[in-house]
């Protein structure tokens, strides 16, 4: 039998970094591998540190990689044959230097090596929407004729995906894509999808609530800020060199980076709700239908899963189990809305950070949902927000490993067992001595006959 082949990717993102092993058949369906999660295994922190890179580079600054928590995930080598273990990463491109230091914290597996770059947003966005429906079966499964089909009247879904630097939404809309640069297309088991897709860098979760804070510090005239979504009783300090650590915001060039700023929370859901909406531009123009930024976006369509930080932070007040946008509402008011010390209370278990941004990160999402990917009070019951779908995590990475498997050849079958090169002389020696036998009774044969034949003449 051919025995399966293995994939490992790292997701070095900008809050996380995670490692995933990932499984498939040799024999593929229609091109197309049929992918499963072996195992995950995911620390805090970053591998990668946030630059403002070009995507498909690759990291510039590679003194920063190899976090030594990765080593937490060295138990992981068990869960790879070691029959599927490759080496490879001897050569000296600066890829692989990084994946090999990766590689080394995590127990020195010996890997093919593929590569390691940094993603579009538009590949993050699309390989999170493979993931959502390989999951849901949208795209391949396995029919009661038993063998794997492309499913029949069935509706793809759309994927919202909330990171720490960026977020995305991709889906398959109703009508042409009218911006090139947003189309996307895959050929996944035999079928063509043409999808809308894209990405908002900076307006992934931390990005923003750092968007937010810097705004509210230029909108003040000295080192004391009112945060409105902040809890009331709530202080915390922080220097403007804190503050202004990401290429996200442009630190104003008065303010002295060792200087320290006290932020007070208000608790005014109102007075919140405004700050974060300036973070947006929501006109559009006459061009075409956008989602925010004058960026290009059709009208949503069909059901949507919204994993990462949609999830998480809705999960934390408890809002993931399908409430009315009305019900949704009216909890992050009444959370915007109480006191330090009530929301300790409410939630004992929370670390600090949870508790400070509860307010900003759910009043930020609902935002963006509503006002940036135009979802309304009748779509919003199409949102499904999710962690896992069939045990797997949901993510950009099963749906590249999937993808990959387009342009990885098939495992070919395992040698047949030959027989010892004796045997081989032996039987080669043998056939000669049959095949010159069997030329000279034929030849015997023939000259009999003719000999017959001139005696009766």
């Amino acid at each position: 039998p051919v025995p399966p082949q293995y994939g490992l990717v790292f997701d070095a993102g900008s809050t996380h970094t995670s490692l995933y092993i990932y499984r498939w058949p040799a024999d593929k369906e229609n091109g197309t591998g049929i992918v499963s999660q072996v195992e995950a295994c995911s620390v805090s922190g970053s591998v990668l540190p946030l630059h403002a890179q070009p995507p498909g580079s690759l990291p510039q600054t590679h003194s920063t990689i190899a976090d030594p928590s990765l080593s937490a995930c060295s138990g992981l080598k068990g869960d790879c044959p070691v029959r599927n273990h490759r080496k490879g990463m001897e050569n000296s491109t600066k890829a692989e230097q990084v994946f090999a230091e990766v590689s080394k914290a995590i127990g020195e597996y010996p890997v093919d090596f593929r590569g390691a770059r940094i993603l579009t947003g538009s590949e993050e966005g699309s390989f999170g929407w493979i993931t959502v429906n390989y999951l849901l079966e949208t795209l391949v499964k396995f029919s009661f004729a038993e063998r794997w089909e492309h499913p029949q009247d069935t509706e793809v879904l759309g994927a919202l995906d909330l990171g720490g630097a960026s977020t995305q939404i991709t889906f398959q809309p109703g009508v042409p894509v009218e911006d090139r640069n947003t189309s996307v297309f895959f050929r996944l088991y035999g079928t063509n999808y043409s999808l809308y897709s894209h990405s908002y860098l900076c307006y992934g979760q931390s990005q923003a609530l750092k968007m937010l804070l810097a705004a509210l510090h230029q909108a003040s005239s000295s080192a004391q800020i009112s945060h409105p979504c902040y809890p009331r009783g709530y202080q915390e300090n922080i220097t403007v060199a804190e503050l202004y650590d990401s290429p996200c915001v442009r630190a104003p060039s008065s303010a002295s980076p060792a200087l320290v700023l006290t932020v007070t929370g208000t608790g005014d859901p109102a007075a919140c709700g405004t700050a974060v909406q300036r973070l947006f531009n929501f006109s559009c123009g006459a061009q075409w239908p956008c989602g925010f930024n004058g960026v290009y976006q059709p009208p949503v369509r069909g059901q949507f899963f919204a994993f990462s930080g949609f999830y998480h932070t809705l999960h934390f007040l408890n809002l993931t189990g399908g409430q009315s946008l009305s019900s949704v509402n009216a909890t992050i008011a009444q959370i915007c809305s109480s006191s330090w010390e009530q929301l300790q209370l409410l939630f004992p278990m929370a670390s600090r950070t949870q508790l400070r941004d509860a307010c900003t990160a759910s009043s930020y999402s609902l935002t963006l949902l509503l006002q940036g990917y135009k979802f309304s009070h009748t779509t919003w019951p199409s949102i499904h927000f999710v962690q896992q779908v069939a045990n797997t995590d949901v993510g950009w990475t099963l749906g590249y490993m999937l993808n990959l498997t387009n342009m990885i050849p098939s495992e070919p079958p395992a040698a047949v067992t030959g027989l010892p090169s004796c045997s081989w002389i032996a039987a080669t020696v043998l056939l000669a001595i049959m095949l010159i036998l069997t030329f000279c009774l034929l030849a015997a044969t023939c000259c009999q006959r003719n000999s017959s034949g001139y005696e009766h003449l």
